[in-house]
């Protein structure tokens, strides 16, 4: 197999232009990114650099305002919403900074649910379901509902849910950025693990250097503009 047959996402010299209050904002700026099979793609940044607006471009969140974003060699614009949904539901997992939990539903259930939206049964839901809380030692948590868990097990959760549906693809953005140096290292391995262990591709933003080792390619996104580290 050949480098191309590797390539997962082709981003081709695409820019975000945004306007603000008259004003053209170059958030992203002829990026061009190739991410890999299998791989740990490290994204680093300051806030406001433009990881995140990369990111979402990536996922099928939001377009390009010029250039392409191939995903195993077809072009994301043209997928309809619909398609977009489907590659969301069941290849993307994303996982955000802010947890995004549901606050009434326990560790289990908020992790469950991707499941239950999927239509899976309720063997393979329970079955899945304990398996991811063990995969990120939570096991003896499960019946918590966010506001008693940390901020550390809170994100892992959030991991746990992102990988319910098995994705091939595992996009984070700024998973550890609320989190101490302990919890963010866990969640690293976390990632890790998934990459070497079951195959998954993982991208990642980040602005904490002492992780930079994790990653198989690394980049740095700086007022817009990628380069490889």
């Amino acid at each position: 197999m050949n480098n191309n047959e590797n390539i997962l996402i082709f981003a081709n010299q695409i820019s975000r232009n945004f306007e603000l209050t008259g004003e053209t904002i170059n958030a992203v700026k002829n990026v061009t990114l190739k991410i890999f099979k299998n791989k740990f793609t490290i994204i680093s940044g300051r806030s406001g650099a433009g990881k995140t607006t990369l990111l979402n471009m990536i996922s099928g969140i939001d377009q390009p305002s010029e250039g392409e974003i191939l995903f195993e060699g077809k072009n994301l614009a043209d997928f309809s919403e619909k398609q977009l949904t489907e590659l969301r539901k069941t290849t993307l997992g994303i996982v955000f900074q802010s947890f995004s939990l549901l606050p009434l539903l326990s560790a289990y259930e908020n992790i469950e649910l991707p499941l239950r939206i999927n239509g899976v049964n309720s063997k393979k839901r329970k079955d899945r379901t304990l398996e991811l809380l063990n995969l990120v030692g939570l096991s003896h948590r499960e019946s918590h509902r966010p506001y008693e868990l940390s901020g550390g097990e809170q994100q892992r959760v959030a991991i746990a849910r992102a990988l319910s549906t098995n994705p091939s693809v595992l996009i984070a953005d700024e998973p550890t950025g609320q989190l101490d140096s302990n919890n963010t290292e866990n969640i690293f391995n976390i990632l890790e693990n998934m990459v070497k262990d079951y195959g998954t591709t993982v991208i990642l933003t980040t602005h904490d250097i002492r992780m930079m080792s994790y990653a198989d390619n690394l980049f740095e996104i700086n007022s817009g503009i990628l380069t490889k580290i």
